[in-house]
């Protein structure tokens, strides 16, 4: 009996209409001057995707049942900021996406002006259009390239207390944003007492550049996280040699006075110097941005990198893409049982 139940199964199986074997439903696709842009719906979670070299990267995701609820890991890493500057007036997100950081931001800081900048005008329209974000009177776009726009704003006297650098662009970040110039000019419009939140990849061959070019601009580095291969490094003008016990407490009285949907103290947890990296070395600037390193991190790091498929979702789609031969091979079984079983019975009698 248990062989006729998998064989049933397997059947069932075969014949799932192709509806229920798609993991998502593409709700958006445009290629526009810099991405092929794709939001993507897979039950409550709306993603967007930038594709690079033959595959989606994930920019953005939002639960459609629960906006506040930050889907992906570094989404509250990112608040990590707010324990250095806990009432900040002005904030500047650098790379829109979705607009998940800049309108979570701005949910949990009402007195706050948030501004943000995003290169690609087609990218604001989608997370207007998909994604919820708004603009208004506190919340600013400014759709020009990020260097352009922070000349402009040194230029105007603006001065942010909280600058968040999350420019990735389907698996990358341009290189003009990750100069000792680049992180100057940020320094120029940045508080005494601001902060630099940084979004960085612990896996990426150009991780130690980028720290220690940080370290030849600002003061001091608290990096948090790391185990989801995202790390947020938090670096501050002036040194303030703070305490995981410093952090705790910040974050203990700001989740009690902000309400957010998540944990901020588990955050702050996440405060960890970890193994460091390599003082001595090159930097990038303007003049030395080793692309060639860049080229390898992309080349090889995803050379043979496949999105992650859940488990049945892949046995489901490979059943459907063979379901004649599966149907055949369970006739010959079933038929091939139960001529054995006729065959049992009739020596048994």
């Amino acid at each position: 009996m248990r062989f006729f139940f998998l064989l049933s199964l397997l059947l069932a199986v075969a014949f799932i209409p192709s509806s229920r074997v798609r993991a998502a439903e593409a709700l958006y696709e445009n290629q526009s001057r810099y991405h092929l842009i794709r939001v993507i719906q897979s039950g409550s979670l709306r993603t967007l995707t930038f594709r690079r070299k033959g595959y989606d990267r994930n920019q953005s995701r939002m639960d459609m049942a629960d906006p506040l609820r930050p889907c992906l890991p570094y989404y509250r890493l990112m608040f990590a900021g707010y324990l250095f500057v806990p009432k900040p007036k002005r904030i500047l997100v650098v790379g829109l996406g979705g607009g998940i950081v800049s309108r979570l931001s701005a949910h949990y800081f009402p007195e706050t002006h948030v501004d943000s900048v995003e290169l690609d005008p087609a990218v604001l329209e989608v997370a207007k259009k998909f994604f919820g974000f708004q603009e208004g009177p506190r919340q600013r776009v400014f759709a020009r390239d990020a260097r352009v726009q922070i000349k402009v704003f040194r230029s105007q006297g603006v001065v942010y207390d909280i600058i968040m650098l999350d420019a990735f662009s389907g698996g990358y970040i341009p290189e003009h944003l990750i100069t000792k110039e680049f992180y100057q000019e940020c320094r120029d419009i940045l508080s005494p007492e601001g902060a630099i939140v940084v979004n960085l990849r612990l896996d990426w061959v150009i991780y130690q550049y980028q720290r220690r070019t940080l370290t030849a601009v600002l003061a001091e580095q608290y990096p948090f996280g790391g185990a989801s291969g995202s790390e947020i490094v938090v670096a501050l003008p002036s040194k303030r040699k703070l305490t995981k016990d410093n952090l705790l407490a910040s974050a203990r009285n700001l989740q009690q006075e902000r309400k957010f949907s998540f944990n901020l103290p588990d955050v702050a947890s996440q405060f960890d110097m970890g193994p460091g990296f390599p003082r001595q070395g090159l930097i990038f600037t303007d003049g030395h941005v080793p692309a060639n390193i860049l080229k390898q991190q992309l080349e090889g790091h995803f050379a043979h990198y496949k999105p992650p498929v859940p488990a049945f979702d892949s046995i489901a789609a490979w059943l459907k893409s063979h379901r004649l031969p599966v149907i055949f091979l369970a006739l010959v079984f079933i038929v091939v049982a139960y001529t054995l079983h006729r065959r049992k019975r009739g020596l048994a009698s």
